[in-house]
């Protein structure tokens, strides 16, 4: 003989769990239907071949040599150049083109006007760098779909010799520089820098460029 439920109590029903675990199943579904997130564009995605690359070219190209500094050049051209100085042990700038491409050579020269006290100059400032440019831009973070986009020796305010570090970010194109001490490697000063007109144009990249 049936049981008869008390008043107001419903019956048990064995398909209401599986009902509710479908709607979850088709919810997650519908939630994973959607467009990827669209991926950033890449800065500077003409530079193929990154500043480090550039450098180590650089130092090849003059035996016995050390960076003075490596700029990224015609930007907006198919074929962006890396210009890169580096010095020997007397002080004297070599200035080595290499295409930003590839890396490879385009000419080698030796800037004229060169006097005994700049040469003088330059060798004592590379001198007071024992710090590598790469390790010092291994002291800061490149922020995702960002590159380094110029990296100088110079004298701080306090006298000190430190790496300037410019990073471009995908963002609207803003800059980061950082003040890396070329002897101990303290990120001593930072700033951030509004989109400029080279940058707003799709200028990013890796550099290197020295002040002396």
């Amino acid at each position: 003989m049936a049981r008869s439920l008390p008043s107001g109590v419903r019956p048990y029903r064995r398909w209401a769990p599986a009902v509710s675990l479908l709607a979850v199943v088709g919810a997650l579904m519908t939630a994973c239907s959607g467009p990827p997130p669209a991926r950033a564009p890449e800065v500077l995605p003409r530079v193929e071949a990154p500043y480090d690359r550039a450098v180590r070219k650089a130092l090849d190209e003059v035996p016995g040599s050390r960076l003075v500094s490596v700029d990224l050049t015609d930007v907006s051209a198919p074929r962006p150049v890396w210009k890169t100085d580096v010095a020997t042990a007397d002080g004297t700038v070599h200035e080595v083109r290499l295409d930003a491409v590839r890396a490879q050579l385009i000419n080698t020269s030796v800037p004229a006007g060169q006097s005994a006290a700049a040469k003088a100059g330059t060798a004592a400032l590379v001198r007071s760098a024992p710090l590598l440019p790469e390790e010092a831009v291994e002291k800061v973070k490149v922020p995702d779909y960002g590159k380094v986009n110029d990296v100088r020796l110079e004298k701080g305010p306090d006298g000190r010799t430190v790496w300037s570090v410019t990073i471009t970010t995908i963002e609207r194109g803003h800059t980061h520089t950082y003040k890396i001490d070329a002897a101990g490697g303290e990120v001593v000063d930072s700033s951030t820098a509004a989109p400029s007109a080279s940058a707003a144009s799709g200028v990013s990249g890796a550099a290197f460029r020295v002040s002396v």
